[in-house]
């Protein structure tokens, strides 16, 4: 079965790919949006500061790393290599990884498999933790 749509009205490429994805999953799927889009450019500067804080403190609590400043280079890191919908990729967990444990190099190999898988599921845990603290604050 094949769905088509068609187009009432000429199509508008001066609004911003947000809002373009949003009326789309509004149209096609019935979704309803679960955010606001953010009014001004300021307004998305406070989101992703926000995400960041929260992803901060989560990598905190649940990575171990040896202080605040290596969580923040642990987010920082990390966060130009997650995917457009916010979830981890294995570029962002290398870059975790690298920050991490430095001298995992030196390690046997079934320590470093054995860490590494380890350290990937903090970061996920983490950064699930910074999304829903973001969303609930919204």
């Amino acid at each position: 079965m094949t769905a088509i749509t068609a187009q009432s009205a000429p199509y508008d490429y001066t609004k911003p790919a947000y809002a373009r994805a949003c009326r789309l999953i509004g149209t096609e799927l019935g979704g309803r949006r679960l955010a606001p889009e953010p009014r001004t450019w300021l307004d998305g500067l406070a989101r992703t500061r926000r995400h960041k804080t929260a992803f901060i403190t989560a990598v905190w609590n649940t990575c171990f790393p040896s202080g605040v400043a290596e969580a923040r280079r642990v987010v920082e890191a990390v966060y130009p290599h997650l995917d457009p919908d916010g979830r981890c990729t294995d570029a962002a967990l290398t870059a975790a990884w690298n920050i991490l444990e430095p001298d995992a190099h030196t390690w046997p190999e079934k320590v470093q498999n054995e860490r590494r898988r380890f350290t990937d599921k903090c970061v996920t845990r983490a950064l699930a933790e910074a999304n829903t603290a973001v969303a609930d604050h919204v």
